[in-house]
């Protein structure tokens, strides 16, 4: 199922990234911040012993800024968190989400290279990922009744190369993000998932896509 794992990471598609940040935005606009499908990918890591070798699992991916950003990003995050607790986890919410309508503007603003998501530190998939870091993610939309952009046809494989996090910049931004929605994630660990290649896998095909 997994191409051979190339050594550099390579830039994501810019078509995919300006679809992750469109589809964020919808998100914060339209649906209160409830993640769309097209932010939840199936992560596919090879685990022994399981069917033909091979478990999918389903996930909430996310983007970092560019590098650059990326340690004032997580401050303003921490921030946001801070002025607001005292008027409870609703307030931190709300607050998060206007924020984040500004946030989400132009695909220059994030990395390029990689996506990450936050999961529980003992799991079996972040288990399988410290054994053998090559992973894929599979974006699957298909949605009849949505007809617009950020809901179209979409069935890409990202081959990848994961890092397991527990602390460090990625780890601070990545954990700070999710405490704005979700509360503080204590024995968690980060998924940094370094892009290699993407393939366009609608109905059979097979096609590897260039930035």
């Amino acid at each position: 199922m997994f191409r051979k794992s190339q050594p550099t990471t390579r830039p994501l598609p810019r078509e995919f990234l300006e679809w992750q940040v469109a589809v964020r935005l919808h998100t914060m606009l339209e649906r209160n911040g409830a993640p769309h499908v097209g932010v939840a990918p199936l992560l596919t890591v090879k685990t022994r012993g399981i069917g033909h070798g091979f478990v999918s699992h389903s996930i909430i991916c996310g983007l970092l800024p560019e590098p650059k950003q990326l340690e004032q990003k997580t401050k303003e995050f921490r921030a946001l968190y801070e002025n607001h607790i005292a008027d409870g986890a609703r307030a931190v919410y709300d607050k998060g989400i206007e924020y984040l309508k500004g946030y989400y503007g132009s695909a220059d603003d994030f990395d390029d290279t990689s996506v990450t998501t936050l999961l529980p530190k003992d799991l079996p998939v972040v288990k399988a990922l410290r054994a053998d870091p090559a992973c894929a993610l599979v974006f699957y939309v298909f949605d009849l009744q949505d007809r617009s952009e950020v809901g179209k046809l979409r069935c890409l494989q990202l081959d990848c190369i994961a890092d397991v996090l527990e602390d460090g910049p990625v780890y601070d931004n990545v954990w700070m993000h999710n405490t704005l929605f979700h509360g503080a994630a204590d024995e968690h660990a980060v998924l940094h998932f370094h892009h290699q290649r993407t393939h366009d896998t609608r109905f059979g095909a097979l096609e590897t896509i260039d930035r």
